[in-house]
């Protein structure tokens, strides 16, 4: 398999999946944190969309409002975790400043 990259070099497969882990790599803790607390913020939005269809048509789904409200509670926590990493980092690397 060939792939062609943006500056017009061919590639393999394997070439390519060797400098995608390359570059994976190469991503710090502060930034991963940003991307993961962003993502988490858009699965909080779906669920909160499918709280609010589900709690409109209840007496059909109301076994997808109680999954989803468990969802939230859980997904929640995840996000005020993130949260309190990205603070702790922001301050660690305030400290070395």
């Amino acid at each position: 398999m060939k792939i062609t990259i943006p500056s017009g070099e061919t590639i393999t497969g394997k070439e390519y999946l060797s400098r995608w882990k390359q570059g994976i790599q190469k991503v710090d803790i502060k930034y991963q944190t940003k991307i993961q607390i962003k993502s988490t913020m858009i699965i909080v939005v779906g669920i909160l969309c499918g709280l609010v269809i589900s709690a409109i048509n209840f007496k059909t789904l109301w076994w997808l409002f109680i999954i989803l409200l468990g969802a939230l509670g859980n997904t929640v926590v995840q996000l005020i975790g993130l949260i309190q990493k990205k603070n702790l980092l922001d301050s660690l690397e305030g400290g070395k400043k």
